[in-house]
């Protein structure tokens, strides 16, 4: 199956599992439990048929097909440019631009122009609300 299954949320979701998983079986920091029980536990649990894509989950979860996995099996975020829903007093927008250092900042610009292009996963860990802008896909 080629089909594009999961979300990136839903990958990282599913190493992190792996990865505490085959820690705490290790290096007793937690009490074993079963991999299929941890992600039942874990908001994944919700989401997706575990037992429809049981292989697809192991790739994922083995560091050793992690990779290949991941590029088969799940959806790369869209980017876009984020440009402010609102028009501040001075008749300029907020614009997400690339810093030197490749993450989102705020710039004001009296036009919308499109500067910059960020997944909206990006915009959150940069501390913005994706809802205050309105976004145009690259």
């Amino acid at each position: 199956m080629t089909d594009k299954i999961f979300t990136e949320e839903d990958y990282q979701t599913i190493a992190n599992v792996a990865d505490n998983t085959i820690k705490g079986n290790f290096f007793g920091e937690k009490p074993v439990r079963n991999f299929w029980n941890e992600l039942l536990d874990s908001r994944l649990g919700e989401n997706i048929f575990l037992c429809t894509y049981g292989k697809e989950i192991m790739a994922i979860a083995n560091p050793a097909t992690r990779h290949e996995a991941k590029e088969k099996y799940v959806e790369k975020e869209k980017k876009y440019h984020w440009i402010s829903k609102k028009q501040f007093t001075n008749g300029k927008f907020k614009i997400l631009v690339e810093s030197a250092n490749g993450y989102p900042i705020d710039m004001f610009y009296t036009s919308s122009r499109r500067c910059g292009s960020f997944t909206e996963t990006e915009v959150r860990e940069a501390c913005y609300n994706p809802d205050m802008f309105d976004r145009e896909e690259v």
